[in-house]
């Protein structure tokens, strides 16, 4: 088995450096041949990850939720595509949490050691690819907005403070989505797509019981029509996703959604495109490790 460990230095708190010896032992007793390559600029892991990725049998991916984005984009890309691990040092971590990566490093590289690993579902928002979630409105920019240094300050709380400050904004878009057949047209303050129930550090576990390889996508529509919707929108989220009455929940696999130009779409928490877009669901097209505990829950 061949490794390759890509890692970002400037992900979460920029610690994981100190862990790479740590790792490099781990492999060397086990005679497990391991390669690492550091990010040196914004886009070159997905450029790595694509121009090798005939030549390993994994990926361990160490940063956030952006970093496994960026590999995953371009191990699509490529014909052969190797197992992909995550080590997580970002900030959020919602990747790493769904697949149940554990938060100690010799837990996580013992899974990758010792499990199989299994096919999860790749989404795309038109030509890029993307793991478990699509937003827009409300929330939906955040996770980039907020600058690497307020982050390596705060941590998770910079989020936490960028989200409130955004969630007073005043919202309201058109909408008009195509899926399987049936037609949904409403205005709306936010759109959240998600493959999983977990979203920007919060365990949504009343939005669906999704699986990662049954091949759908899931979408709520939250609507802008009644008074109070910021409030509402707010107790959705606290009771755990659960939808309200005024508000639409879509399943499928292929959505084609209009919209205003200036809408802002993300992806996995990166910003992605502008006005309308294409959300396609790829069944079981790649191969990743996750915990025991989350194969039986979400598979």
């Amino acid at each position: 088995m061949k490794y390759l460990l890509l890692y970002n230095p400037v992900s979460g708190r920029s610690t994981f450096k100190h862990k790479i010896p740590y790792i490099k032992r781990y492999f060397s007793k086990r005679n497990l041949e391991l390669d690492i390559y550091e990010s040196k600029c914004a886009g070159d892991l997905g450029k790595k990850a694509y121009h090798q990725a005939k030549d390993y049998d994994v990926f361990l991916v160490a940063g956030g939720d952006g970093t496994v984005n960026e590999v995953v984009n371009g191990m699509m890309k490529s014909d052969i595509r190797p197992s992909l691990g995550i080590l997580p040092s970002g900030t959020a971590n919602d990747i790493a949490a769904i697949f149940g990566v554990p938060k100690l490093l010799w837990l996580a590289l013992r899974m990758y050691i010792d499990n199989e690993p299994v096919n999860i579902d790749i989404n795309m928002m038109n030509d890029r690819y993307f793991v478990y979630t699509a937003a827009s409105g409300v929330l939906s920019k955040i996770s980039y907005d907020v600058s690497r240094r307020r982050i390596k300050k705060y941590g998770y709380l910079a989020y936490v403070f960028a989200a409130m400050k955004d969630f007073v904004q005043d919202y309201n878009y058109p909408i008009h989505i195509e899926y399987d057949g049936k037609t949904l047209e409403t205005d709306c303050m936010m759109v959240l797509g998600l493959s999983s129930n977990r979203v920007g550090g919060m365990r949504l576990i009343n939005f669906s019981k999704s699986k990662l390889n049954d091949g759908l996508f899931e979408i709520r529509v939250f609507t802008s029509r009644r008074r109070f919707r910021r409030f509402r929108l707010l107790s959705s989220f606290i009771r755990g996703g659960k939808k309200l009455r005024e508000d639409f929940h879509l399943v499928g696999n292929h959505f084609k959604i209009k919209t205003d130009d200036q809408v802002v779409w993300n992806a996995d928490g990166e910003s992605a495109y502008k006005g309308d877009i294409e959300i396609k669901t790829i069944k079981e097209a790649l191969s990743v490790y996750v915990s025991k505990k989350r194969k039986k829950k979400q598979f």
